[in-house]
Protein backbone atom coordinates (compact mmCIF):
# COMPACT_ATOMS: atom_id res chain seq x y z
CA UNK A 1 0.00 0.00 0.00
CA UNK A 2 1.29 3.45 -0.94
CA UNK A 3 0.89 5.40 2.30
CA UNK A 4 1.70 8.78 0.72
CA UNK A 5 -1.00 8.31 -1.90
CA UNK A 6 -3.44 7.11 0.74
CA UNK A 7 -2.73 10.16 2.89
CA UNK A 8 -3.18 12.50 -0.11
CA UNK A 9 -6.48 10.88 -1.09
CA UNK A 10 -7.82 11.01 2.46
CA UNK A 11 -6.89 14.70 2.74
CA UNK A 12 -8.64 15.49 -0.53
CA UNK A 13 -11.75 13.51 0.41
CA UNK A 14 -11.91 15.26 3.79
CA UNK A 15 -11.55 18.66 2.14
CA UNK A 16 -14.36 17.74 -0.24
CA UNK A 17 -16.54 16.78 2.73
CA UNK A 18 -15.80 20.10 4.40
CA UNK A 19 -16.79 22.01 1.27
CA UNK A 20 -19.99 19.99 0.95
CA UNK A 21 -20.90 20.90 4.53
CA UNK A 22 -20.15 24.56 3.86
CA UNK A 23 -22.29 24.48 0.73
CA UNK A 24 -25.37 23.07 2.42
CA UNK A 25 -24.97 19.35 1.75
CA UNK A 26 -24.74 17.94 5.28
CA UNK A 27 -25.79 14.41 4.28
CA UNK A 28 -23.31 14.28 1.43
CA UNK A 29 -20.65 15.64 3.73
CA UNK A 30 -21.26 12.98 6.38
CA UNK A 31 -21.15 10.21 3.78
CA UNK A 32 -17.94 11.52 2.25
CA UNK A 33 -16.28 11.87 5.68
CA UNK A 34 -17.19 8.23 6.38
CA UNK A 35 -15.61 7.20 3.08
CA UNK A 36 -12.42 9.06 3.98
CA UNK A 37 -12.16 7.04 7.19
CA UNK A 38 -12.85 3.79 5.33
CA UNK A 39 -10.33 4.67 2.63
CA UNK A 40 -7.61 5.18 5.24
CA UNK A 41 -8.20 1.59 6.41
CA UNK A 42 -9.02 -0.18 3.13
CA UNK A 43 -8.19 1.87 0.02
CA UNK A 44 -8.82 -0.87 -2.55
CA UNK A 45 -12.44 -1.62 -1.74
CA UNK A 46 -13.33 1.96 -0.81
CA UNK A 47 -12.12 3.50 -4.08
CA UNK A 48 -14.85 1.69 -6.01
CA UNK A 49 -17.52 2.93 -3.59
CA UNK A 50 -16.24 6.48 -3.91
CA UNK A 51 -16.12 6.38 -7.72
CA UNK A 52 -19.75 5.21 -7.76
CA UNK A 53 -20.72 8.62 -6.32
CA UNK A 54 -19.84 10.19 -9.69
CA UNK A 55 -22.54 8.58 -11.83
CA UNK A 56 -26.19 9.29 -12.56
CA UNK A 57 -28.62 12.07 -11.79
CA UNK A 58 -28.17 13.70 -8.40
CA UNK A 59 -24.60 12.46 -8.22
CA UNK A 60 -21.53 14.14 -6.82
CA UNK A 61 -20.96 15.73 -10.24
CA UNK A 62 -24.30 17.57 -10.07
CA UNK A 63 -23.75 19.39 -6.79
CA UNK A 64 -23.37 23.17 -6.70
CA UNK A 65 -22.41 24.83 -3.43
CA UNK A 66 -24.58 27.67 -2.12
CA UNK A 67 -24.72 29.81 0.99
CA UNK A 68 -27.48 32.32 1.72
CA UNK A 69 -28.92 31.67 -1.76
CA UNK A 70 -25.63 32.69 -3.42
CA UNK A 71 -23.36 30.43 -5.41
CA UNK A 72 -20.00 29.96 -3.69
CA UNK A 73 -17.78 30.59 -6.69
CA UNK A 74 -14.32 29.86 -5.30
CA UNK A 75 -15.56 26.90 -3.27
CA UNK A 76 -17.25 25.43 -6.34
CA UNK A 77 -14.00 25.83 -8.27
CA UNK A 78 -12.13 24.01 -5.53
CA UNK A 79 -14.80 21.30 -5.41
CA UNK A 80 -14.52 20.80 -9.18
CA UNK A 81 -10.75 20.47 -8.87
CA UNK A 82 -11.09 17.95 -6.05
CA UNK A 83 -13.63 15.91 -8.00
CA UNK A 84 -11.23 15.70 -10.94
CA UNK A 85 -8.15 15.00 -8.82
CA UNK A 86 -9.86 12.27 -6.83
CA UNK A 87 -11.35 10.60 -9.88
CA UNK A 88 -7.88 10.39 -11.44
CA UNK A 89 -6.24 9.21 -8.22
CA UNK A 90 -8.86 6.51 -7.74
CA UNK A 91 -8.95 5.25 -11.33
Amino acid sequence: MNTEKTKLVVEKIERMATLLELGGYAEWSASVFKLAKKYAIDPESTKHTFRNLYGGMGSLNDLVLYSNEKVLMSENGELDQLRGDLFKLLS
